[in-house]
């Protein structure tokens, strides 16, 4: 009650006023209590005249102590979730069973924001001067980083760095040569490699330009243990 009293004061020209509005619209056994007080007012006899007054009375008649307990447990403990407007729902349900100060009430809802709200709220030139000024502000600042979240487009996939290698390795345009058949006999030359050889009219036994490989000069390289051995990809040289 005293919560709705805090937010809604404003809106009527004197306290009288907002005795009356409030007197009138109780319902079931409030209403009952509060015919006595309505019948009163403007008169001598008049126990409620300002807010204050009736928020004691009708706390004392129908406050529960272990409700304010509930309620200040909840709202200590409360922290947005989702979004900034269902946090500030939530926050000002509670707020009315309390009888905190704004600024109390202040601190507690900047407590429980989003980090980034926190973040953008530090960061205004003009800080929010009572709870509903900074309940307005995050909600605006949560709906902006909200928005911004939603248009903003998803990020490309990375290659992975073994795709990356494989692809380097494929653009060389180099055979890759068997190193364990090479060391074995090391006048081994891949059929990938005589092809190559024969594209570029080159010799197929040495892989220089200029003749064919019957008119090669160059010597067969000898293993290293047994005799010497002529060996093209274990086939015989072919003719050009």
């Amino acid at each position: 009650m005293n919560g709705w009293l805090r937010l809604s004061a404003t809106q009527f020209n004197s306290e009288e006023d907002v005795v009356t509005f409030l007197l009138v619209n109780m319902e079931g056994s409030a209403s009952a209590w509060a015919l006595p007080h309505l019948a009163n007012m403007g008169s001598n006899r008049a126990t409620i005249t300002t807010a204050t007054e009736f928020d004691t009375a009708f706390s004392r008649a129908f406050f529960d102590p272990d409700e304010q307990q509930a309620a200040e447990r909840k709202i200590t403990s409360l922290a947005q979730t989702t979004t900034t407007a269902a946090y500030a729902t939530e926050f000002r349900t509670l707020l009315m069973s309390l009888d905190w100060n704004d600024a109390a009430l202040r601190a507690q809802f900047y407590k429980g924001l989003h980090w980034h709200v926190k973040q953008q709220l530090a960061q205004k030139e003009t800080q929010p001067q009572d709870l509903e000024e900074l309940i307005a502000a995050a909600i605006r600042i949560d709906n902006v980083r909200r928005e911004l979240e939603i248009s903003q487009p998803p990020r490309e996939n990375r290659p992975k760095p073994a795709a990356a290698a494989t692809t380097s390795r494929a653009n060389t345009g180099t055979p890759r040569i068997d190193s364990d058949r090479l060391k074995a006999d090391p006048n081994y030359v891949s059929e990938a490699e005589r092809q190559r050889r024969r594209n570029e009219k080159l010799c197929i036994k040495c892989g220089k330009a200029g003749h064919r490989f019957a008119e090669c000069r160059t010597g067969w390289k000898g293993p290293d243990k047994g005799k010497e051995t002529a060996k093209v990809a274990e086939a015989e040289p072919e003719k050009e």
